[in-house]
């Protein structure tokens, strides 16, 4: 059976439906929701049987397992029929129409089909109920009441769910009657115990696993405990209590805050938990770094191997100890057998994080690139999977004044239905973010531009170099851009100059006179104007200084003098030279002998990469060659320092000698 697809297919379930796309293979039926969250894998070696129900809009399709509930998928046309025709005809169990009891009746035989309650009128299935989602069973003479869970994310996006159903069982019900040793027993009573043996009702009234006292939750918003039970876990505030089923719990993301003692534990859910009308996709929890603990699961050997069976190679521990927050998601992750998600290659700048602080709308955060998905903590939490966003923008780049000014750059991520702009990054992290996401294949819309900086090129200037932390990127860029290995001191105060010239160059630009002090009048289209004779020209009106720092030109009319650069002490002993220096002196002649012909700016480059590249262990010589000759050149400098005051002193009182 070749490979389908069907779209916008709703999963229906505890929680309501959602909405996603069913795929079809030669081995296993696979769904996954719209827009990231839970996906439902079926083994073709685990289905039983399939039907197919018409409803009010379309076509149902029921998967019928070996082990669970019926599953139910709706939204199919008329004609996707056959594609499970073949599939029925390929596992040896044919598509078995199915129609629905609608006459509305509340009498009916009760069927429990695998672990899948089904109320029948007619002999048409009228609702089914799935019977590892019921939570407490009770029963009387007649009567059995069973209890759904009151679960927080059990609505969806629907204000109403069901929590209780009732069934009055009369005494000589069929079905039941003879099925226990003793024939007096009520139907009732064997009802009960049948619907029993396919419930977590015991497990999920059982006793806590693990607690979490007092943990603060920043959303939704407050300090909470944390009860762990076998199959839920209780949020218990001061003015609202959440409880959420372990198969609402998508994953687990364990991310530190840089720059802090904290430790961010974000739980994804699906469906979400809501408060009234605002729903929280997300729980995110702060904990201390500094903090230990010791926890043992109150679990049973038999609990204990059962999750360990369906943690997919991840067993868990009964006994954990360590960092509060490496404990709280162990624990959590082996109880709900949910995977861990932690920080992979990203590193900022200056290496002391994994994410870079940034703003969304009006709220500062911290946006995670992860290997999978971007996940910026602020307010709102946002997943962004990489492969569902169509592209990415570097903002504010360009080599105008404002631009080589700025501190800061924006991030645009863009997908199908909305954009979000992450605001206020700092122009350390643009290097670092360009090359992931680069790595990660996704596509960027102003890729050229990215690649300079956050400056540009611009007129005059040089292209920034990304070479990695402890780099002295001014000197490299010189070296890059002179190609002198020696005179590099020179050449800065050569650049200096330079940058002076042009922003006197500027001014005078700016202030609308010539280099002779004359003023030159400019119409609306460039045109020159005439001289006019002092006696006919209009009186001027007084022009105020565009900056307080910035003195008024002088009365009469004459040239700005240029500020003189202080004359370089040629005496004076040479600077300190970083780690990267010493790697760079090291290593160029085999770079150059790698690259003929490359010019001085790629070795450059490919300097900086490799510097990159180099670990601690590895950086570690380079860094000792740069505290010695630190040492060296605060030692010499001092001693400079005390030969140039005696050497003064000498002169003056030679002086006063000369002047008796």
């Amino acid at each position: 059976m070749s490979t389908q697809q069907f779209r916008d297919i709703s999963l229906g379930s505890r929680s309501g439906t959602s909405t996603g796309q069913l795929h079809t293979s030669g081995t296993v039926l696979f769904w996954k929701k719209a827009g990231g969250g839970k996906t439902v894998e079926v083994s073709k070696q685990d289905i039983t049987g399939l039907t197919w129900t018409e409803q009010s809009k379309g076509f149902q399709l029921g998967v019928k397992r070996r082990k669970g509930p019926y599953l139910y998928f709706s939204g199919f046309r008329s004609q996707d029929r056959k594609t499970f025709e073949e599939l029925g005809d390929e596992l040896g169990c044919s598509l078995e129409n199915q129609n629905l009891a609608t006459k509305g009746h509340n009498w009916g035989n009760a069927i429990i089909d695998g672990s899948t309650l089904v109320f029948m009128v007619d002999g048409k299935p009228a609702f089914r109920i799935p019977l590892p989602d019921v939570t407490q069973v009770q029963g009387s003479t007649t009567d059995v009441m069973l209890e759904l869970p009151v679960d927080d994310t059990a609505g969806g996006e629907h204000e109403d769910a069901l929590m209780e159903m009732g069934f009055f069982v009369p005494r000589t019900a069929e079905g039941f009657t003879g099925e226990e040793e003793e024939d007096d027993t009520p139907s009732a009573t064997l009802f009960h115990d049948s619907l029993m043996r396919h419930t977590e009702a015991a497990a999920a009234t059982g006793d806590m696993v693990a607690s979490f006292p007092a943990v603060s939750v920043t959303n939704p918003r407050g300090r909470f405990d944390i009860e762990m039970y076998l199959n839920f876990m209780k949020l218990v505030g001061q003015n609202q209590d959440y409880r959420i089923q372990y198969d609402s719990l998508h994953r687990l993301f364990l991310l530190p805050r840089p720059n802090s003692s904290q430790t961010i534990v974000a739980i994804s859910l699906d469906p979400p938990i809501r408060k009234g009308n605002t729903y929280y996709p997300f729980i995110i929890c702060q904990f201390s770094n500094d903090e230990e603990r010791l926890l043992e699961l109150d679990i049973s050997d038999d609990a204990l191997a059962a999750k360990n069976a369906e943690s997919s190679g991840r067993p868990t521990e009964r006994t954990m100890e360590g960092a509060l927050p490496d404990v709280f998601a162990k624990a959590l992750r082996g109880l709900a057998t949910a995977k861990l998600t932690k920080p992979g290659s990203f590193l900022t700048s200056d290496r002391s994080g994994c994410a870079v602080r940034c703003s969304f709308k009006a709220d500062d955060g911290y946006l995670y690139p992860l290997e999978k998905a971007f996940f910026y903590v602020g307010k709102p939490p946002m997943l962004m999977v990489y492969e569902e966003q169509d592209s990415v923008e570097f903002l504010r780049q360009g080599g105008g004044v404002l631009a080589a000014s700025a501190k800061t750059f924006d991030l645009a991520v863009r997908s199908s239905d909305q954009e979000l702009l992450f605001r206020g990054i700092a122009k350390s992290e643009w290097s670092n973010l360009f090359e992931f996401i680069e790595a990660k294949r996704m596509r960027i819309e102003n890729i050229k531009e990215a690649k300079m900086g956050p400056g540009g090129p611009g007129p005059g200037r040089a292209i920034d170099l990304d070479l990695g932390d402890d780099i002295d990127t001014g000197m490299a860029r010189m070296q890059a851009n002179m190609g002198d290995e020696e005179g590099s001191e020179e050449d800065e105060d050569f650049e200096a100059g330079a940058a002076e010239q042009e922003e006197a160059e500027d001014e005078g630009d700016e202030s609308g006179s010539d280099a002779s002090g004359d003023a030159t009048m400019v119409d609306e289209d460039d045109a020159p104007r005439k001289k006019l004779p002092a006696s006919e020209k209009p009186a001027k009106k007084p022009v105020k200084p565009r900056d307080k720092k910035e003195k008024a030109a002088p009365a009469d009319g004459a040239a700005k003098p240029k500020a003189k650069r202080a004359k370089k002490d040629k005496n004076a002993p040479k600077g300190a030279l970083s780690a990267f220096m010493f790697f760079s002196n090291a290593s160029r002649e085999q770079v150059k002998a790698e690259n003929p012909g490359i010019p001085v700016t790629g070795v450059a480059k490919i300097l900086g990469e490799k510097w990159k590249q180099l670990s601690n262990t590895d950086r570690e010589p380079y860094n000792e060659q740069a505290k010695a000759d630190k040492a060296r050149a605060t030692q010499e400098k001092a001693a400079y320092a005390e030969q140039k005051k005696a050497a003064e002193a000498g002169a003056a009182g030679g002086a006063d000698v000369m002047s008796e």
